[in-house]
């Protein structure tokens, strides 16, 4: 059971949480080997190398394995086509999981300040949110470019707490992968993960998070039970309160 109380901001990852954006980028990955001239690659394995950021991808792609890397100027070219194929597509088949808006809608109506942190660039991932219509949500962008270390280094989490003014443990994660979980524990905040994330192929379960959710307007779920018990708590003092003053009189 996740508790939020204590939480005072919640930071997202984009990819395979708020975002599906598998299918812009199986589409970059293959349109980047054809300019190579490399054989096709089966797109599930794309969708599985997903997280940790363009580079790694690029090298995952190229070599193809999870743990792979290619020499610099194969990768320079490689994300060059890639990077250009990307971008040609404009996102046209990424699309908000279900949920996401109803989800940001309440956090937002609820003033919980809301920021992105993700191991896509900051550029990128701006665009996405901007087109998907919900940048206005999101007090920070904060990408793998804006940090010394991306995820499952804890320096966006670190970052986000910092900009907020509140401690890192005050946090919650909301992701979808193994990366988002170690982020969050190397600075003692909350996890919630999506069961749909881009994983690596491992259910996300493994990894342990908090509490793992199957639609991510879930996650209001337990905002709403903390301020039914917070409600109750207060009623309760209330109560106790006025039972002794009687009492004294």
């Amino acid at each position: 059971m996740l508790a939020v109380d204590g939480v005072k901001a919640v930071c997202f990852e984009l990819d395979g949480t708020l975002v599906d954006t598998a299918a812009d980028i199986r589409y970059a990955a293959e349109e980047m080997l054809k300019d190579i001239g490399l054989p096709c690659l089966n797109a599930e394995h794309v969708s599985d190398w997903m997280g940790d950021g363009t580079d790694k991808l690029i090298h995952r792609i190229l070599s193809r394995q999870i743990d792979g890397s290619v020499p610099d100027p194969i990768f320079r070219l490689g994300s060059a086509f890639f990077l250009k194929a990307y971008q040609r597509r404009q996102y046209a088949t990424a699309k908000l999981y279900e949920g996401v808006d109803t989800l940001l809608r309440q956090l937002t109506r609820k003033k919980i300040p809301l920021v992105l942190v993700t191991n896509q660039s900051t550029f990128h991932a701006n665009e996405i949110l901007t087109v998907l219509g919900i940048r206005n949500h999101f007090s920070s962008v904060l990408g793998r470019d804006a940090l010394q270390d991306p995820k499952p280094s804890p320096d966006g989490l670190l970052e986000a707490a910092l900009l907020l003014g509140i401690k890192p443990e005050q946090l919650l994660m909301v992701g979808g992968s193994v990366n988002d979980v170690n982020a969050a524990r190397a600075v003692g905040c909350k996890v919630a993960c999506v069961s749909y994330g881009y994983n690596y192929g491992v259910d996300i379960r493994f990894s342990a998070p908090d509490c793992v959710v199957t639609s991510i307007s879930d996650i209001a779920t337990y905002f709403e039970n903390n301020k039914s018990k917070a409600s109750v708590k207060r009623t309760q003092h209330t109560a106790r309160t006025s039972q002794s003053v009687n009492e004294k009189r």
